[in-house]
């Protein structure tokens, strides 16, 4: 469940704002494979952590 809130939020973040198509988004979601929506979100935005990354990213405002 919380994935699935995350993966709309990343939607909204870049397919809703024009960032990105509905396509490539999907498409970029299955090339990245298995692995947590805080990291493919990095990738999509082309934002890298460095290796003392520490999770930050929220889903819903605080």
């Amino acid at each position: 469940m919380i994935g699935g809130l995350q993966f709309e939020a990343l939607k909204k973040e870049l397919v809703d704002s024009g960032k990105m198509n509905i396509r490539d988004f999907h498409d970029a979601i299955i090339r990245e494979n298995a692995m947590p929506v805080e990291m493919v979100r990095a990738i999509l935005l082309n934002n890298l952590p460095d290796k003392n990354y520490r999770t930050s990213w929220r889903f819903y405002p605080l």
